[in-house]
């Protein structure tokens, strides 16, 4: 973030307002302005889940043990019986059901944990759009998501090397039967070559993955906003052969069958 001023013989007299900053390379960037909510606009309730009408997931054995290592404070531990609890909740669950997020949540933070970076930055690529949606900016999961994949970037050493270890993941992910866990990596990838400032790759990765995402699933609504945001960071930047692979995903955003979260 940084924060523009009216300036007169450089001395700040008024605010302008708050910018994201959204790199293109080099020196380059693109400022987004960050628009200031209203303080009544903050206060949300708590989210509603469905998980009422399935009682038997809460004391589902690999949620209880789940729980029971992140009690004694043993994500490692607690991973896989979350991965479990995961499978069984989405099954039933939407997605972005306030229940299932919980547990997404644990799952990237397990990820973290045991120091598998990558993946973790894929999942909370993918959890935090969805965790500000349904419980808000400011609530305490959404603040731990944050500041999670914040400390997942310090560890991986920047854009360069996440973008790597992203496309090796992905490499990887061929090896595995799991289109849900491929479209995640390569989204975090297109995300990450978009902070590289490689932005015809970002674009290609990002438009595979809105090609390849499930229709009404909630995971293609948080795709669809990535590429999209690529191509305003192509249409900024103005270059001819990047504008053209943009307006060939914003053909596929539009398009009639084109992958939505509705």
């Amino acid at each position: 973030m940084r924060t523009l001023y009216n300036t007169v013989l450089w001395v700040p007299v008024s605010k302008v307002g708050r910018f994201r900053i959204i790199p293109t390379g080099g020196r380059t960037y693109v400022g987004r302005k960050v628009l200031d909510q209203p303080m009544q606009a903050l206060v949300r309730r708590e989210p509603v889940s469905a998980i009422s009408a399935y009682p038997e997931l809460d004391g589902a054995p690999a949620y209880k043990q789940a729980e029971a290592y992140w009690d004694e404070s043993e994500p490692g531990q607690a991973l896989p019986y979350y991965q479990a609890a995961l499978a069984e909740r989405e099954l039933v669950l939407a997605a972005d059901d306030p229940a299932t997020l919980r547990v997404r949540l644990r799952v990237a933070q397990g990820l973290l944990a045991t120091r598998n970076y990558g993946r973790a930055i894929a999942w909370f690529e993918l959890v935090t759009p969805q965790l500000v949606e349904v419980f808000g900016p400011h609530h305490e999961l959404t603040r731990a998501a944050t500041e999670a994949i914040t400390g997942a970037r310090l560890m991986v050493g920047g854009p360069r090397s996440e973008a790597q270890l992203l496309a090796d993941i992905v490499a990887a992910d061929a090896m595995v039967d799991d289109a849900a866990q491929l479209l995640r990596d390569r989204a975090a990838l297109g995300k990450a070559l978009l902070a590289c400032g490689d932005i015809a790759e970002a674009v290609e990765a990002l438009t595979q993955v809105v090609r390849d995402a499930p229709p009404g699933h909630p995971d293609t609504a948080v795709y669809r906003k990535a590429l999209v945001e690529a191509c305003g960071v192509v249409e900024a930047r103005g270059k001819k052969r990047d504008v053209q692979l943009a307006a060939a995903a914003r053909r596929l955003l539009s398009g009639a069958d084109a992958p939505t979260s509705t």
